[in-house]
């Protein structure tokens, strides 16, 4: 499951040898894990396409625990590189790896976090070389109601390690056909050439072969005369907001500025973004406001 099974990143076999590498008290640990029926707090959020997720959002306590697993055990765990939903990489370069294709074929995983049984994240934890107490409590502090819950700092990175051998066969077929794969998550976007249409149902056959069902209705395919978006940028010939995201914002900002209210954090952090993702835009719209 994970890329170098030999190589055993952590040995921890206790709480003990637990709460020292992530730098927190046994007590601590132990305290959260006797209470974890108290930890957690259901949050609906829409989603883009107006459907609806329920987070478990965790609390503060049981997060700075959660956070620390990621950043001393999770990030260290390496990936290949088509995984972007990792530390130091953000959607829009997942995005970039599509632009100026003649074909991308998009696929979501149906129901990713909740597949993923505790079983599979203490295969995880083990494989990693953490003894049977230790992979037992990493397990309860990382699950709940026997799944992969959605809000959880660990999650993301936890969801990607079952997803290893959906990487390692993928990148394989791409190397030797010569197209391009990325994921986020549980979003992956195939591109290339003419070509890569003969390779759609091989590539959900890999992905059902290692345990994951795809979405039906979220499987696209986006030839270069259509619009064509990955993780939410349009990527036909250069990485973009779409034209009404682009439009929204400037008129958000504008309707703002011209009552003379100051933006707000919100605000001002989504006009900074267009200017991150169109340079020429974003930069005229911060010029306006600020009288330049």
């Amino acid at each position: 499951m994970i890329l170098s099974p030999r190589a055993k990143l952590f040995s921890a076999s206790n709480t003990a040898e637990v709460s020292a590498l992530l730098r927190v008290k046994s007590g601590e640990i132990n305290y959260l894990i006797s209470r974890l029926d108290r930890q957690y707090a259901r949050r609906p959020r829409r989603k883009p396409d107006g459907t609806r997720r329920v987070l478990l959002v965790p609390s503060e306590r049981l997060k700075r625990l959660q956070r620390k697993i990621y950043d001393d055990i999770l990030i260290k765990v390496p990936l290949l590189p088509c995984v972007y939903a990792v530390k130091g990489r953000s959607p829009k370069e997942n995005a970039a790896v599509h632009t100026s294709k003649a074909v991308i074929f998009k696929m979501d995983l149906a129901q990713c976090f909740p597949s993923i049984k505790p079983q599979m994240v203490r295969a995880i934890f083990q494989e990693l070389g953490f003894g049977p107490e230790a992979t037992g409590l990493l397990t309860k502090l990382t699950t709940w109601e026997n799944e992969l819950p959605q809000g959880v700092p660990t999650s993301s990175a936890l969801a990607n390690l079952p997803l290893c051998r959906v990487d390692m066969r993928i990148t394989k077929l791409k190397n030797e056909y010569g197209f391009d794969y990325s994921r986020w998550v549980d979003d992956l976007t195939f591109s290339g050439g003419v070509r890569l249409l003969k390779f759609r149902r091989l590539l959900q056959k890999i992905i059902e072969a290692e345990g994951f069902r795809v979405k039906a209705e979220k499987t696209e395919t986006e030839l270069a005369r259509d619009r064509q978006t990955v993780t939410n940028f349009v990527v036909n010939t250069k990485v973009n907001l779409a034209r009404e995201k682009r439009s929204a914002i400037k008129k958000e900002v504008m309707n703002a500025h011209s009552v003379g209210a100051e933006l707000s954090a919100s605000l001002a952090g989504k006009m900074y973004w267009l200017r991150s993702v169109n340079p020429d835009v974003g930069e005229r719209l911060v010029k306006r406001i600020a009288g330049k």
